[in-house]
């Protein structure tokens, strides 16, 4: 989800900034990637027909946390992270929880996505590209995509966004044609665990909205178009998702393998149709690892200058590229692509879970406070902050028990990171949203 000029970069006021439609690029960018091209057919294979169940619950739950996501971010001043307020209302070491959260989720998300993309280029465009060189190829590419200007890397992703979601649409919509062949019965064969089993692992198929707050201070008039980007990324990608589900079980595939939409695709309209979705999986990976990789490096970069991570990861080139922070999560990344991707997204999903839970506990300190400032107000008071709260917390064991000890290892990591011998003390707490 960066480059000198970059969204990286807070120091450099005359940076040109992105507008609303850049970044709700990113964000659909981000969420409509693995999660539609690859963990639908894991969700229809778990849940069966009850898929489209799996991706409303998890959906549902995703707004939730993203409504908490808008109230706090909303409260940020002028060139601060969305998540700053966090500073003010749980403390110092939570808003660094939340943040490294998706440090976590990010350096776990980029190595599912190129290989994703590794696995549709070799299945259906180009056989000798074996899935894990392909992505190795990818990571190394991004890399050095983020090490260019933030304005074309934007103009890049809005672009192939557009493409990769023209194409989806076409998909449905053949699939549509074919409605009345959807068997739906048994609906849920596994049951409600099934269900369940299959929500929480799509999880990480919406947490591409973070992106957002990550470069909230490289967004121009944040106030407005931090909002709606969240709120419309996460409704649009909804849409996408139960529409892809729907049309999948048109195709009549029996199992499907880790390129799912592209055997439905095959399926509902020959070769071609499933070489064009090939080509959409891989826009749609490619430009979900990219949204990812500049979402991330900004919050390095941020935890960095507070001297919360090391404070060279934060340094630039003299040309002004974040080579520092870019390079040390595709270095973390490379390593993972190795490892079985149902495991990554789900080490991915116990951070991001984490994370959330941290900011709808805020939300509800925000909405005990009366909701002070500009800003949403969410209806109810805390109810629906600490509603999202829990539900995180409890769609971890959903996860397993390896990943989730993996997820919450990974993220005391972190904290021994923060609370580690430092040359300046911890910044004092930031005045809280009531106080400002």
């Amino acid at each position: 989800m960066s480059a000198g000029p970059q969204p990286t970069e807070p120091t450099q006021p005359t940076e040109a900034k992105i507008g609303l439609l850049a970044a709700l690029a990113f964000a659909v960018g981000t969420m409509v990637g693995g999660g539609v091209f690859h963990l639908s057919g894991t969700a229809i294979n778990d849940a069966g027909p009850a898929a489209i169940l799996a991706y409303l619950l998890s959906g549902g739950l995703m707004l939730l946390s993203a409504l908490s996501f808008v109230a706090v971010a909303a409260r940020a001043r002028p060139g601060e992270t969305g998540y700053e307020p966090l500073q003010g209302l749980v403390g110092g070491q939570w808003r660094f929880l939340a943040m490294w959260g998706f440090v976590v989720n990010g350096i776990f998300m980029i190595p599912f996505l190129v290989s994703s993309f590794g696995d549709y280029l070799h299945r259906y465009l180009f056989d000798p590209a074996t899935p894990h060189r392909a992505g190795v190829v990818v990571l190394v590419l991004i890399a050095l995509l983020n090490l260019g200007s933030a304005t074309l890397v934007g103009a890049a992703e809005t672009y192939v966004v557009g493409v990769k979601i023209t194409m989806l649409v076409g998909f449905i919509v053949v699939g549509l044609w074919h409605v009345g062949d959807v068997e739906l019965s048994p609906f849920a064969p596994e049951g409600a665990g099934g269900v369940l089993s299959a929500a929480a692992l799509l999880f990480t198929a919406y947490t591409g909205f973070n992106v957002v707050t990550n470069m909230a201070g490289s967004i121009r008039d944040p106030e407005r178009n931090v909002p709606r980007a969240i709120i419309g990324s996460v409704l649009i990608a909804i849409t996408i998702y139960v529409g892809v589900v729907v049309a999948m079980l048109a195709s009549d595939v029996g199992h499907f393998s880790p390129a799912g939409l592209g055997q439905a695709a095959e399926a509902l309209m020959g070769d071609t149709g499933a070489q064009v979705i090939a080509v959409a999986a891989c826009l749609s990976t490619l430009s979900g690892a990219n949204a990812f990789l500049i979402g991330t490096s900004e919050v390095v970069h941020r935890l960095a200058e507070k001297d919360e991570l090391p404070a060279a990861l934060g340094s630039f080139s003299p040309k002004g590229r974040p080579v520092a922070s870019v390079g040390l999560i595709a270095l973390l990344a490379a390593p993972l692509i190795l490892v079985d991707v149902d495991r990554l997204v789900a080490v991915a999903n116990v951070a991001a879970l984490a994370a959330m839970a941290v900011v709808n506990v805020s939300a509800a300190v925000l909405a005990r406070a009366g909701w002070p400032g500009k800003g949403l107000r969410l209806p109810g008071g805390p109810v629906l902050p600490l509603l999202a709260a829990v539900t995180c917390v409890l769609q971890m064991p959903q996860l397993g028990l390896p990943e989730m000890t993996v997820g919450l290892a990974l993220l005391a990591l972190g904290l021994v990171a923060y609370h580690r011998p430092r040359s300046h003390p911890h910044p004092t707490a930031a005045p809280s949203p009531a106080e400002a």
